[in-house]
């Protein structure tokens, strides 16, 4: 059986957009604190009443590179999905912490690391099967 890491679930909220520009578009949530220490997690995605989960990779932090974002924010990368999910209701299981949150010197570091977490994040994924239940609001506690 898997044990994860935690359960967090929130409304998808306009975030600063740098994701999408860099390549890498996250559904911003808002959810209350999430007790998780900062980092970028591999994770299992449900979006809204979907049945599936799908492969992600979440951050969670302040954003430090860009050093303009004073709050934790959660954010994440769901890795076959393209559209629309402002309003929805995703639902995340974080599996494994990839990294602790990192400020890099510039942009193009950044983005070369994300790529990178990605990757590691699809392989872990891939030795971890998703979630046998729709995580619950209350879940996201721990």
């Amino acid at each position: 059986m898997t044990v994860y890491i935690a359960w967090l679930s929130g409304v998808v909220i306009h975030g600063d957009g740098r994701g999408n520009a860099l390549g890498f578009p996250t559904a911003n949530l808002d959810v209350p604190a999430s007790g998780c220490a900062d980092g970028v997690y591999a994770a299992w995605a449900r979006i809204g009443d979907e049945p599936r989960w799908r492969q992600a990779t979440a951050s969670i932090g302040d954003n430090p590179t860009f050093g303009d974002v004073t709050e934790t924010r959660v954010e994440a990368h769901i890795h076959d999905f393209a559209g629309d999910l402002y309003g929805m209701r995703v639902e995340l299981a974080l599996v494994a912490l990839i990294r602790e949150m990192t400020a890099f010197d510039d942009v193009e570091t950044l983005i070369s690391r994300t790529a990178d977490d990605l990757i590691v994040s699809e392989r872990l994924l891939a030795t971890i099967a998703p979630p046998a239940r729709a995580a619950t609001i209350s879940d996201s506690a721990n």
